[in-house]
């Protein structure tokens, strides 16, 4: 028997490939679907402009004024859509690692913008840009899941639109990553100022202190602002009170240390806890003139439950923040021309619970939701190899690609072979792609003639050549794959319906191979 085989690697997700092979229609263009902002917020965040595109320094913002330079000098990926089969890989797989791993992602981004906006580092492949931009898309969308299971208050704007990756060309997708980035921000600091702003009532109660009350808040205030323009988060600073009885503490030292505590809470933190907080900061202003001793008390114990409160917060919000991010991979409809992909009922359901408590799944309930990730992942790698190596074969030369016998088999007959003999690649249970040369089935007459075995000798020597080749054209997509042959006897069977006959042209179904821009990623 002459043949082929290969174990199969994924290296790299390209960007086009689709469960058909072909890429998606470059000519598609759509409306962002972000909405309009300005003139909205919370009476505390007014006068915040609409920033620069490339003034942001949050990881999208970032990316967008680095790495959108470098789609405009990759013609070919800013033109090419995101397939759904290459999406819905991606997201898969950033799902398995979490949050944690688009964290480390967006550090990586800010570790390199002066680099990259000084044109020394090398470029990245468009594989690597269309992974970051696909990555960034399923963070973003896991936020805005998490910021829609609380209703909007007074004021308030609606979370922007999801961000859909798929069939959008590289340059315009990085640009509505920033705009939803943009309107997303400034929906979370409008919440964390609406969810801990108790100005009215302060006020009311103790009408001589407002302008302590005020300044005692306008950190907080400017660090929203901040935020919602493209800086960091709000986090604690890097410092830590003493713990000490002291009679010398005045209103400014209880309004210093307490406008950086409340300036430092994220933005998930609760009201509730902000009640408690602002309660001690009060009680310690007041006991300034009257129990002396009791400031540093009441200040310690702010700290206290700022530091248990926003811990449980940020716990909570990266529980959710994963449950969402994961259930938009399970949940997601498998690409068009995808077999049904393995059930996960039971991994939604869980995930489902701990997107409502904010409670991260552990023991059974995470390995059920692993394993569901696990399984989703092989079935759609399996059918990137798939599509994958019909692009490879569809790249042989002249000829006619006809299939698919079943999900993963179909046949290749060159030109010049006038469609008595054909090759027909297939992909194994294992992950083992396997090349054979085929014939149809011989008459009494043609089995007698000494010529059908030269002719089978010549075929397997062809055979041969087109398989070194595939090698190649298959690592060209992402998938490393180095073929052993042996040489035998040629098969027999009867090729795919369709396949190219002798005196008949190629078949129509082949499309062109679209322009190859791929470098591997190293």
């Amino acid at each position: 028997m002459s043949s082929a085989f290969a174990g199969t690697d994924l290296l790299t997700v390209m960007p086009d490939v689709s469960a058909y092979g072909y890429p998606p229609d470059p000519g598609l263009t759509l409306d962002s679907g972000v909405p309009d902002m300005a003139g909205t917020g919370v009476p505390d965040l007014t006068g915040i402009g609409t920033p620069d595109l490339t003034a942001l320094s949050d990881p999208v913002g970032e990316a967008v004024g680095q790495l959108a330079d470098q789609a405009q000098d990759m013609i070919v990926p800013a033109l090419i859509g995101l397939a759904d089969l290459s999406g819905a890989l991606l997201v898969t797989r950033l799902a398995l690692r979490g949050t944690q791993a688009l964290a480390a992602f967006n550090n990586k981004v800010a570790a390199e913008q002066e680099a990259l906006s000084r044109r020394q580092m090398a470029l990245e492949t468009g594989s690597e840009c269309w992974r970051r931009a696909a990555e960034a898309a399923a963070g973003i969308n896991a936020r805005i899941t998490v910021l829609g299971l609380e209703p909007s208050g007074p004021g308030d704007p609606p979370p922007p639109a999801p961000v859909q990756p798929v069939g959008v060309p590289l340059d315009l997708l990085w640009k509505r990553l920033a705009e939803t980035e943009r309107a997303l921000r400034r929906v979370e600091a409008q919440r964390a100022a609406r969810a801990t702003a108790r100005l009215p009532f302060d006020h009311a109660r103790d009408p001589e202190h407002a302008d302590w009350y005020d300044r005692l808040r306008e950190r907080r205030r400017q660090s929203l602002i901040r935020y919602a323009e493209g800086g960091p988060a709000p986090e604690p600073e890097a410092t830590t009170p003493e713990h000490t009885e002291s009679t010398g503490l005045t209103e400014d030292d209880v309004l210093r240390e307490g406008a950086a505590l409340l300036a430092g809470l994220p933005l998930a933190f609760t009201s509730a806890g902000r009640d408690l907080i602002d309660d001690c900061l009060a009680e310690a202003r007041r006991a300034v003139g009257r129990r002396p001793t009791a400031v540093r008390r009441y200040l310690d114990e702010a700290a206290l439950i700022a530091h248990k409160e926003s811990e449980r917060a940020l716990l909570a919000d990266r529980a959710r923040q994963d449950a969402a991010l994961r259930l938009g991979a399970l949940q997601a409809a498998a690409p068009e021309g995808v077999d049904t992909l393995p059930d996960a009922s039971e991994a939604v359901e869980v995930l489902q619970r701990a997107l409502r408590t904010g409670v991260a799944p552990s023991g059974a309930a995470e390995r059920t939701v692993r394993q569901a990730l696990v399984s989703r992942s092989a079935a759609l790698q399996r059918a990137y190899l798939v599509a994958a190596l019909r692009r490879a074969t569809e790249q042989w030369g002249e000829g006619s690609v006809q299939g698919r016998m079943d999900a993963d088999h179909w046949d290749f007959a060159p030109a010049a072979w006038g469609g008595e003999y054909w090759l027909r690649v297939r992909l194994t249970s294992t992950g083992q792609a396997r090349v054979f040369t085929m014939r149809r089935p011989l008459t009494p007459e043609e089995e007698r003639d000494p010529a059908t075995a030269a002719r089978d000798a010549e075929r397997c020597a062809e055979s041969s050549g087109y398989v070194g080749e595939l090698g190649r054209l298959t690592e060209a997509e992402g998938v490393s794959a180095e073929f052993a042959w042996s040489t035998g006897q040629v098969r027999t069977g009867e090729p795919a319906p369709g396949l190219a006959r002798s005196g008949r042209k190629p078949s129509a179904r082949r499309r062109p191979a679209p322009p190859r821009y791929r470098d591997k990623d190293h």
